[in-house]
């Protein structure tokens, strides 16, 4: 949320550029008690000012087993568009952080690419051909990531030099910016 507006308020100047980390690179299901437990966590940057839309795990729904499913159908939605990457990306967020959906389950996904504009049978289509490529490109922005010292989510870095980690208001971005622009 807070990147899109900064992209808005610094126009050409600033380009957000979204990539993989994977955070349960490997199936490890959680029982119900330790997720609920886990998704409280939420209640820090839900306190936040402009923050995401946040619930503690409330529903039955298994919670998601690990990350990799999500990242690669992000890169199906990215095949039809930075647009309409952005907009999955968005709706994945919201169907996990506020709906308390499964998103390593690929009928979740297929109903968020839907909810995102990309048509499903397509969207389908392209995660399946592609599905090997979207995984490798995934594991390489991870590693990439690692590299750059990444070692959780919010991670921000910029100009592939300087890590801002965690979730930080928009004013600590826009000093990072000012202090990078002040180097050119």
């Amino acid at each position: 949320m807070r990147l899109g507006k900064l992209e808005s308020e610094y126009g050409g100047e600033l380009e957000v550029v979204w990539k993989s980390f994977m955070l349960r690179p490997s199936p490890h299901p959680r029982s119900f008690a330790e997720h609920r437990e886990y998704t409280r966590n939420w209640l820090v940057p839900a306190g936040q000012p402009e923050p995401g839309e946040f619930t503690v795990w409330a529903t039955d729904e298994d919670p998601p087993t690990h990350s990799v499913p999500a990242l690669i159908a992000g890169k199906a939605a990215a095949t039809f568009g930075e647009e309409a990457f952005r907009r999955f990306h968005l709706e994945v967020m919201r169907a996990y952080f506020k709906e308390n959906r499964d998103i390593s389950d690929p009928g979740v996904l297929s109903e968020v690419a839907v909810r995102s504009g990309v048509p499903a049978g397509e969207f389908e289509e392209r995660l399946g051909e592609g599905r090997d490529a979207f995984e490798g490109e995934v594991f390489a922005e991870h590693q990439e990531a690692v590299s750059l010292g990444v070692t959780g989510i919010p991670s921000v870095v910029v100009d592939d030099a300087l890590l801002v980690p965690g979730a930080v208001e928009r004013e600590v971005y826009r000093e990072v910016i000012r202090e990078r622009q002040a180097l050119r």
